[in-house]
């Protein structure tokens, strides 16, 4: 017992010392001081002017006396991170934080460690609006659609304002955070969509309406198969056309037709756009019949692009089983006076290529999928094509502009198990774009 509690006290000793050793090393070590913190104003961080108002995440700091007596400090119900390394007697720096409050009281609270609070006036502001989506890009002039994104916050002085070219919004349905719902306004035109809060002025990477990049809008086609742009070409392709309840001209429908659980191979639902025609030169094909994609668009930035096409999914036919894969090939893996098979769709024993692709499985989480009757825009970044048909990770990745000269969509496997369904799928406006 003696020896123990001589080693305890040795120990002890040993711990002061090293405190006391501590505080000499480090001479300017953060010190909590009691009592309670004085502000005389604050400014910005890096400039000295004085103000009472900052957008979220911008640093700022406070000027005034015993400020290491700070122990918290909030913007109206947010908690800001305080740094003792930027925490003197007479400044202390901080960012102020970046969720919106849910009780925006205007001020700043200051709280030392016996609880004594200081409130100060101070508003924060939210940053400029932030654009991410659309609903349904072509959208037609008096429908109702949405922007996503973040920070649509106005004030009764100045509400959120959203503007296409040509024309701006006169009814919104609602504005919320991360959405707007508003009716298109008549005369909108294509280009790209603003966004105006307080706090600034947002445009959108997308177009209204785009037509650059397009593949084929399907205008014009009817059950012959003809239609403008590149036209499908493939093997048992069972597609029909229609305008009705369209978002602009002909679209295509493929089904309705049977899934099973395994989303396994059914050609009917399958749309190929395979170029060559049997002349030997499919990248020779400049127009008509067999062109090849990346002769009609400018694939040589793909990496940042993206493939886009307006969707509907009927309720009435909902989606349950296999991956929609999206894959574009060379002309050399599937020309028609090529290979002439399907075997760069999938790894076969035969020796076919798994080459990467996309895959789009909304009905994943909820077992079902339809788009609520109305069109929605797909968009898939060209960065996003790296998985194999069966959902693991690409083998042969997209590495140049030539491997984009045929294209086919098509729903099946990916992976993934679902329950047998009958979907109809109708598509429009298929596209690879700018992500910027």
């Amino acid at each position: 017992m003696k020896i123990k509690n001589i080693l305890l006290s040795a120990l002890a000793l040993s711990a002061g010392l090293f405190a006391v050793t501590s505080c000499v090393d480090d001479p300017d070590a953060f010190v909590q001081t009691d009592g309670k913190p004085v502000v005389h104003y604050i400014r910005y961080a890096d400039k000295d002017i004085v103000i009472d108002q900052a957008y979220m995440k911008e640093v700022i700091c406070l000027v005034g006396e015993n400020l290491r007596s700070v122990n918290q400090l909030w913007f109206n119900d947010q908690k800001a991170i305080l740094n003792t390394s930027y925490m003197t007697e007479n400044t202390l720096i901080v960012t102020v934080p970046g969720e919106m409050p849910a009780n925006q009281t205007d001020k700043m609270y200051l709280i030392n460690k016996a609880l004594d609070t200081l409130a100060i006036d101070f508003k924060v502001l939210p940053p400029a609006p932030l654009i991410k989506s659309m609903s349904n890009e072509w959208a037609a002039p008096g429908s109702v659609a949405s922007i996503y994104g973040d920070y649509f916050l106005g004030n009764a002085d100045q509400p959120v304002k959203v503007e296409f070219p040509n024309a701006e919004v006169t009814e919104y349905i609602s504005v919320t955070k991360n959405e707007i719902r508003f009716r298109v306004p008549e005369g909108a035109l294509e280009g790209k969509i603003k966004v105006s809060t307080a706090s600034g002025i947002a445009a959108s990477y997308f177009h209204y309406r785009d037509s650059r990049g397009l593949i084929t809008d399907f205008d014009g086609a009817g059950n012959s198969g003809s239609t403008t742009g590149i036209v499908p070409q493939g093997w048992n392709i069972k597609a029909t056309y229609s305008s009705e309840g369209g978002v602009s001209g002909n679209y295509v429908q493929l089904g309705p037709s049977t899934l099973d659980e395994t989303g396994a191979w059914n050609e009917e639902l399958k749309l190929p756009f395979w170029c060559g025609n049997w002349n030997g030169n499919p990248m020779g094909i400049t127009w008509g019949a067999g062109v090849p994609v990346c002769n009609v668009i400018d694939m040589t930035n793909f990496a940042n692009m993206a493939f886009k096409m307006e969707v509907f999914i009927p309720e009435s036919n909902p989606w349950s089983s296999g991956s929609m894969q999206i894959i574009f090939t060379s002309a050399e893996r599937c020309a028609n006076d090529s290979w002439q098979n399907n075997t760069y769709i999938h790894t076969s024993a035969s020796g076919g290529l798994d080459l990467c692709r996309a895959l789009w499985t909304p009905w994943k989480d909820s077992g079902s999928y339809h788009t609520g009757g109305e069109w929605i825009t797909l968009t898939i970044p060209i960065s996003e094509f790296e998985y194999n048909a069966d959902g693991t990770k690409g083998l042969v990745p997209l590495q140049s502009a030539n491997d984009f000269a045929s294209l086919i969509i098509w729903p099946w496997s990916g992976g993934v198990n679902g329950t047998e369904c009958t979907p109809v799928f109708r598509y429009d406006n298929i596209r690879v774009v700018p992500m910027k």
